[in-house]
């Protein structure tokens, strides 16, 4: 790996894992731009859906991923930072089990970031879906966000919990979603 960061494509050639993990906690993870991050999430999401790695380290990429997003975060809105990380987890979720002891994997986890991410209420936005051909530019980008961060959760949707109070709530999201521009 390099020493330091610079603009090269190929700077994370030749990284094993192990080096790569431990990259975003060294003293030189503050000099890397959200472009650096953004190839670091690019790579581990490759290798997250690498079939021919085993399950275990494709889960340590899918966290690499997770971790670089975070990271790339800092030159982004929130709301971005989420559509982002939920792509990546409802990936895991969905072809690694949902998980209540991994982070990364717990759905229900997932459904609440994302519903507290949305950042309005469901009838509202329900209100403003019936009417977005009219809607003003701000309007439409903003339902846009939310249909990007809700759209990842529809594969996992016979996943959701009856019982659970957030999970029936995301469900509820869910059928708006056909609504959305």
């Amino acid at each position: 790996m390099q020493e330091s960061p610079s603009s090269d494509e190929y700077w994370l050639v030749g990284s094993s894992l192990e080096e790569l993990e431990r990259l975003p906690w060294a003293p030189e993870a503050a000099k890397y731009s959200p472009n650096h991050w953004e190839q670091l999430r690019d790579m581990a999401v490759g290798r997250m859906q690498s079939p021919t790695l085993s399950q275990d380290i494709r889960i340590r990429w899918g966290r690499l991923a997770l971790v670089a997003v975070s990271r790339k975060g800092k030159s982004r809105t929130s709301q971005e930072t989420v559509i982002d990380s939920s792509h990546v987890r409802a990936y895991m979720i969905q072809k690694f089990g949902a998980s209540t002891t991994d982070e990364a994997r717990n759905l229900s986890r997932l459904c609440s970031d994302i519903s507290q991410s949305v950042g309005m209420p469901l009838e509202a936005v329900t209100e403003l879906a019936e009417d977005w051909r009219s809607a003003p530019r701000e309007t439409l980008l903003t339902l846009r966000r939310i249909k990007n961060m809700l759209t990842p959760l529809l594969p996992l949707r016979t996943l959701l919990a009856e019982g659970d109070a957030v999970c029936q709530e995301t469900r509820a999201w869910l059928d708006i979603l056909p609504k959305l521009p």
